[in-house]
């Protein structure tokens, strides 16, 4: 993954919405799909922990996690402790990448819900892994 590194800064941005991921600055949890207003709630600065990746919000500084268990449907939210992920290329397009749950027991990635809905507010979610571009993510530096 030569082209995403830590202690960078990043927008995600989805490969079927080309909406970004948005810490909600309404609330300061929700992590939702939201159009590319270039503000610091949209901007994630990269950690690599030795093993995993975390993101932290600059806006704020709460970290991407995950709002209750690791399953289908499950929506992503700004927490206070550093939670961390995997990150791999997209095995059709090599300049997008996945999101992993670490140790799930089956790939659950990172997923915008609605089968990619470009609405803003749209939640970010996981869900199992399968070959949707709604579960891919272009990194864009800041």
């Amino acid at each position: 993954m030569a082209n995403i590194q830590g202690g960078k800064t990043y927008k995600l941005k989805n490969a079927k919405a080309h909406t970004v991921v948005d810490l909600s600055g309404t609330d300061n949890t929700s992590v939702i799909g939201w159009d590319d207003n270039n503000t610091e709630n949209q901007k994630w600065n990269l950690e690599w922990t030795g093993a995993h990746w975390a993101f932290k919000n600059k806006g704020n500084g709460r970290y991407l996690g995950i709002n209750g268990q690791v399953k289908d449907g499950t929506p992503l939210s700004g927490v206070d402790n550093r939670v961390e992920w995997d990150i791999y290329p997209d095995e059709r397009n090599a300049s997008l990448h996945r999101i992993y749950v670490p140790g799930a027991s089956s790939p659950m990635n990172m997923d915008l819900a609605e089968h990619g809905n470009a609405k803003p507010g749209t939640p970010v979610t996981i869900w199992t892994k399968w070959e949707g571009e709604n579960q891919a993510w272009q990194f864009e530096e800041v």
